[in-house]
């Protein structure tokens, strides 16, 4: 993606320099023609790399966000055996398609200068960007969004069990808790997505889940606290043996069943 991005850079570059030089209005208007439509490609690429960048971090942080490479899933975003950051052959085709248009429409351009706006090839670059920069930016998309409710799910708490902890000595714990919450939820809505906004979320995750392990849960009914501690531990899945007729009757008043799932072992 970088290099792509440097070859609009310099024609950017090129076109201005000769529109600052050239008197004639028509080779003026004609290169600023070609810029503009260049920039607009310019500016969706580059809005769209910032999120793209942090990706290979996210995938790590996170080894079940992405397919693995190789499995029934060869399109998109994948990872590799090695957990590493790979393109599946579709963005791979727009990419190189991309760079090889945008690389015809520069020839192009070096030799016939302002009339290369007539050409083929430079509503060629344009398309092949604009495909280009769309699937990279829904994929940006899918898998941002998927990783911050990974996230969310691994501090979540009931309602009711963060409610009970100011009557249970434990109203610092409470204040801290919301008070980070509403952190994470304003700086998952950052637009500025880059390596310093995936640490300060991972950072106010762990805090949320530090927090959430001192809480009191005695208050609630015979062996619901162990039901929560095994629903909140990351690597393991709580059986149906402790979904006892006091934690059922727990789990349906607090309007929790229909948020929670069965699965094999």
């Amino acid at each position: 993606m970088s290099t792509l991005k440097l070859q609009i850079k310099e024609f950017q570059n090129q076109i201005s320099l000769s529109s600052n030089t050239q008197e004639n209005e028509t080779i003026i208007e004609a290169n600023s023609n070609v810029l503009k439509r260049l920039k607009k490609s310019l500016g969706e690429l580059s809005s769209n790399q910032a999120k793209f960048s942090v990706m290979p971090l996210i995938s790590t942080n996170d080894d079940q966000l992405l397919p693995i490479l190789g499995s029934d899933e060869r399109n998109g975003y994948l990872m590799t055996e090695s957990s590493e950051f790979a393109l599946g052959d579709d963005v791979k085709i727009l990419l190189e398609n991309a760079k090889e248009v945008v690389s015809i429409f520069s020839n192009k351009w070096q030799e016939v200068n302002y009339k290369a706006q007539q050409d083929d090839s430079l509503n060629d670059s344009i398309v092949g960007l604009r495909s280009f920069t769309q699937i990279i930016s829904g994929l940006n998309d899918k898998y941002w969004d998927k990783w911050i409710v990974s996230l969310e799910r691994s501090f979540v708490v009931e309602e009711v069990v963060l409610e009970q902890q100011t009557s249970l000595g434990k109203k610092e714990v409470y204040q801290k808790y919301n008070k980070l919450k509403v952190n994470f939820e304003t700086e998952k809505l950052s637009r500025n997505v880059d390596v310093d906004l995936v640490s300060s979320l991972n950072l106010l995750r762990e805090k949320l889940v530090k927090l959430r392990e001192q809480m009191d849960r005695s208050a609630l009914p015979e062996g619901v606290a162990d039901f929560l501690k095994q629903l909140d531990a990351p690597w393991s899945t709580p059986t149906l043996d402790l979904v006892t007729p006091t934690v059922f009757d727990w789990l349906n008043k607090q309007g929790l069943l229909s948020k929670l799932k069965i699965s094999r072992k």
